[in-house]
């Protein structure tokens, strides 16, 4: 390799060296709000530690349990994954269609340890940001190899097309 070449894939490594720490310290920062926002706790870690905060617990809603008021809120028991654990959770946010029997949930709110009852002030779905991680992962992987191949053979070709020397008089 001549002198013009290496430094011109030092540059061409030092940018996507540049490029691969913020696509780091992006994904850290993924993590981080996954895991203060979007990451839900199950029901057993809810009563073992008993938090006094605001938090989000995952489970099922026991089938036969859901009691329905007319204002929107609702009573029922949240069940574990393996259906060993319930703890009684009183919603008093707005209407939700997601909330039925038997219907996998991410509740958000209050546990109150001495009545042993959740007090849920929001509903969602299970979230399922993993696959979709995953998935855009899979997809832009090799796009971004196939990018850093052809810039790195670009500027390969544009140094020998630099040291070629096609007009010389012979």
């Amino acid at each position: 390799m001549k002198l013009g070449e290496t430094q011109s894939l030092r540059a061409i490594y030092v940018r996507w060296a540049v490029i691969v720490i913020i696509a780091g310290v992006l994904t850290v920062l993924a993590v981080f709000r996954y895991n203060r926002e979007v990451f839900a706790i199950p029901i057993e870690t809810l009563l073992r530690n008993k938090p006094d905060g605001i938090v989000r617990i995952l489970g099922q809603v026991s089938a036969g349990t859901l009691v329905k008021k007319g204002d929107g809120s609702a009573f029922f028991y949240l069940s574990s994954e393996r259906k060993q654990t319930e703890v009684s959770v009183l919603y008093t946010g707005k209407p939700d269609d997601n909330l039925r029997d038997a219907k996998a949930l991410v509740l958000t709110g209050f546990f109150d340890p001495d009545q042993m009852q959740f007090a849920a002030q929001k509903i969602s779905p299970i979230p399922n940001s993993g696959f979709v991680v995953s998935a855009y992962l899979i997809a832009l992987l090799p796009l971004i190899l196939f990018l850093f191949s052809m810039e790195r053979n670009l500027i390969r070709l544009s140094v020998l097309i630099k040291e070629e020397r096609p007009y010389q008089k012979g």
